[in-house]
Formats: C-alpha cells, structure tokens, sequence
C-alpha cells in the first residue's frame, strides 16, 4: 500500500508498473504511450526540423471538434493534437522531475535521451 512516507515507492513500483503496460498518463490528457509520442516526436523533429509542437487548429465542424483551445477549434482526437498534449505533458513532468517530485513516466535515462536528440524542455 503507497503511503507519502515510503519515498522508494515508486522506485521500486515504477518499472513494474512499466513493464505490465501502465499508462502514466498526467491528468488524462492523452492516452497515448512513452514509445509512440517518443516516435511522433522524433518524426515531428525529422519534418520540421525542431520539436516546439504547436496546438493545431481545425476547420472541421465535427462535434468532437467543438472544444476549443486559445478560443479556436481542436479536433482533440487528431494525431496532431495528442502529440500536442503529449509534449506539454513532457514539459509539466520535467518540471517535477527538476523538483525531485514524481514526474510520470519522465525517468533520467529518458530525459538523457530527449535531450541528446535535441529536445529543449521549457523553463517556467
């Protein structure tokens, strides 16, 4: 049973959890998992040259996109908008993990790797 006090907790649950396929989505943003926003994310960088993923507005009417992002429409179903919210969670666990907080899914040997390909986590 977790308890705030066991600091080794998710030390030691954390790659269990990994290796039966937890999904360590943040606040149900998006369910996608490490391997294919890592995948999305490199691609996104080969194409465009960087990895500052913008918010993609639609033009579509569809009812799943009438959510609105900024005060425009999101198709939040869209491969686009996932990889989207899967960077920004990147940035919101990478904040945490500077903190020495628990960060999802953010362990060093992935921030080591984001890093070495050129990825730049925000400072705010």
């Amino acid at each position: 049973l977790y308890t705030r006090k066991d600091v080794n907790y998710m030390k030691n649950k954390a790659p269990k959890l990994d290796e039966v396929g937890f999904e360590w989505t943040p606040r149900g943003n998006t369910k996608m998992s490490w391997d294919e926003g890592f995948e999305m994310l490199m691609e996104y960088g080969r194409i465009n040259e960087d990895f500052d993923v913008p918010c993609p507005v639609s033009t579509t009417t569809s009812l799943e996109a009438n959510n609105e992002e900024n005060g425009k429409s999101v198709d939040r179903k869209s491969d686009a908008f996932r990889l989207y919210k899967w960077v920004e969670s990147l940035h919101v666990m990478y904040r945490s993990y500077k903190l020495g907080r628990q960060s999802g899914s953010l362990s060093d040997e992935r921030v080591v790797l984001l890093i070495k390909h050129g990825f730049v986590f925000r400072n705010d």
